[in-house]
């Protein structure tokens, strides 16, 4: 997301004192009930994997790994819910599992490894037993390894990740030099920001927050993408990704047409997908999901856990708009929604209540997302490490998402629900979306429905909607 919800105002998140409750956040309370409604998934998995060249210290990376548990204990935090009541209660006595696969002496040993990481990297965690945070390491040579590490969403996220590298290398070091070393102890632990969000998202807060949201949501519709196949009663969360690029041209082009429209660029891109879904729907009404993860409050730095909210963005096409119109409606959308980002997604479901419908996600069913920045790499002394790689699980959360890289624009890709589209609907999709940006940018004054290209595009996906029905 393009900003996060301001800290000023917000009281400040304590230490939990003895007897306090341990109730786990409203983000978690979602992705707890989520699993138990479709248990032994790896669709929440955040898994990574690097290559490691160097005289790689194992017992050492062991006791790092183990230590960063230890200082964070929502990463060893199990999910119990006596009388259905989920809770995140601390493992007392832990140690990360740390597989070791051994494939020097094996002729094809690059397929197997990439193998072992997928399988690895989708391997289900049990939230009422398991560790939030595993590892595995696949030997390709005397000094070269694979190491995959896997977390799962209910303990952390890109921000986490960020922290457990900064936190990795300077343990690494110590360990492999006899000398631990000793860290700042984090603000607080992820239970204190669970009890503080409980605590703090109620009473009058709650109902102005509530009262926005129900406002600019009230009559929203679920958008129709042209489905391949019949929408199944329950999802399987099946899902793959394919490419879809930008160029260097493109990413510029769109920086600063956004600047010159006083708006940010992941807005200005914004208001190109809402184009692009659009032409593809022939809804002028669409609702697009879209992740933040605030860390607003500064207590709320240096701490692993799971800070990610999605928001819920209403785009609005009607009435011939220009692109330019478009970008000042998606522009305002945001902010307000930025503004009011502390209701969690989970408490916004429950106060508008939507109607629900077999294999959908309430409110939305297309995400949108720009990842800034990567994972930066991980550093340990002595080896060379490439950049961590995030590993595809061959799941989806929603029927179609959109993500895109800030850089390069070369690692975008649309991730889609393969119980609903074929991947050849989604080559047609990741060819449209940079066709409609580039003809969008270069007639931002023409209304969207007179620029050829999304003519052309409209009249094509109406012809394979006349040809399913």
């Amino acid at each position: 997301m393009s900003a996060a919800p301001k800290s000023e105002g917000l009281p400040l998140i304590e230490r939990r004192k003895a007897g306090d409750p341990r109730p786990i956040s409203f983000t978690q309370r979602r992705l707890w009930y989520l699993d138990q409604l479709t248990p032994g998934t790896g669709v929440y998995n955040v898994p990574y994997v690097m290559r490691i060249t160097g005289p790689l210290n194992v017992e050492a990376l062991q006791k790092s790994v183990d230590m960063i548990v230890g200082r964070h204990e929502g990463l060893r935090s199990v999910f119990l819910a006596p009388g259905g009541n989920p809770t995140a209660v601390p493992l007392k006595k832990w140690s990360v599992e740390l597989k070791q696969f051994d494939l020097r002496s094996q002729p094809d040993k690059e397929t197997q490894a990439a193998e072992s990481v997928d399988r690895e990297a989708a391997r289900p965690f049990n939230l009422a037993r398991d560790l939030m945070l595993r590892a595995a390491l696949i030997r390709l040579a005397e000094d070269e390894w694979l190491l995959v590490h896997v977390s799962h969403h209910i303990a952390s996220e890109f921000g986490s990740t960020e922290i457990m590298y900064k936190e990795l290398s300077p343990l690494y070091e110590g360990f492999c030099a006899g000398k631990p070393a000793t860290l700042p102890e984090p603000p607080i632990q992820y239970a204190d920001f669970a009890l503080w969000q409980n605590r703090y998202l109620q009473g009058e807060k709650l109902k102005q927050l509530t009262a926005y949201w129900k406002q600019q949501l009230s009559g929203a519709a679920q958008i129709n993408l042209p489905n391949d196949k019949p929408r199944p009663a329950v999802s399987t969360l099946r899902g793959t990704r394919y490419p879809c690029r930008l160029t260097r041209e493109q990413l510029k082009a769109i920086i600063d047409l956004s600047k010159a429209s006083h708006t940010t660029p992941f807005r200005g891109t914004l208001a190109a997908f809402y184009a692009f879904l659009h032409c593809w729907s022939g809804q002028d009404d669409i609702s697009i999901g879209s992740p933040v993860a605030p860390r607003s409050h500064p207590g709320m730095l240096g701490v692993i856990g799971f800070f990610v909210n999605t928001l819920v963005l209403r785009g609005d096409l009607s009435g011939e708009p220009t692109f330019h119109e478009l970008m000042k409606r998606v522009d305002k959308v945001v902010k307000g929604a930025i503004e009011n980002a502390e209701l969690t997604f989970d408490k916004l479901v429950e106060a508008l209540r939507p109607p629900r419908e077999a294999g959908r996600m309430p409110l939305f069913q297309v995400n949108f997302r720009i990842l800034k920045a990567p994972v930066p790499a991980l550093q340990l002394a002595g080896l060379q490490i490439t950049p961590p790689k995030f590993v595809d699980t061959k799941t989806a959360k929603f029927d179609l998402a959109l993500e895109l890289e800030a850089d390069t624009g070369q690692g975008g890709f649309f991730e889609y629900s393969t119980d609903l589209f074929q991947e050849s609907t989604i080559a047609e999709m990741a060819e449209d979306f940079p066709r409609i940006l580039s003809a969008l940018i270069a007639e931002p004054g023409v209304p969207i429905s007179r620029i050829k290209a999304v003519r052309e595009i409209r009249k094509r996906v109406g012809e394979k909607r006349g040809m399913r029905r």
